[in-house]
């Protein structure tokens, strides 16, 4: 009986340990700025084209500077967006290039922004797009439902409001 009890017991020790982790992953501050639209593959060579627009969707101004974003190709890693103050206004946009790399096409990539602390803001779900035909990763509508996150791939719509 014994056997029994331990056996059943590990899984929910393992089940509940990753249940935290992810709650943990969560974003655990206020909803202020967005990944808004992502370019995974442009049209032509991938190096120095591939972006992120952020948008800020609060209600007052954010510093980035010292926030990052996150990329899976050739290996997992992060990059600085801003690393001196870069003030993001409300309704502001910003686009920022993933220099000297190139994102995962043909896999899924998911992309995260954290704070200068390093919480985690805000993350997409897996994205891939393998044409190379200059269609962006959007949320929509334009910032995105909290309640409702819906990304759809369309042409894009660089540093102005996504269709």
């Amino acid at each position: 009986m014994r056997a029994w009890n331990v056996a059943l017991l590990v899984p929910c020790v393992v089940f509940i340990s990753l249940a935290a982790a992810c709650a943990a992953d969560a974003p655990t501050v206020p909803r202020t700025v967005v990944l808004n639209e992502i370019e995974l593959n442009p049209n032509g060579y991938d190096r120095d084209a591939e972006w992120v627009e952020l948008l800020n969707v609060g209600a007052v101004p954010v510093d980035l500077a010292g926030w990052t974003l996150t990329y899976n190709y050739p290996t997992e890693g992060a990059t600085t967006v801003a690393e001196a103050s870069a003030i993001l206004n409300p309704g502001q946009r910003r686009v920022f290039v993933y220099e000297g790399l190139r994102l995962r096409n043909d896999a899924s990539t998911v992309i995260r922004l954290c704070d200068a602390a390093g919480a985690l803001i805000d993350e997409t779900p897996a994205l891939r797009d393998v044409a190379d035909d200059g269609k962006t990763w959007q949320r929509i509508p334009d910032g995105g439902d909290p309640l409702l996150p819906l990304w759809l791939l369309r042409d894009g719509t660089r540093n102005a409001p996504n269709k």
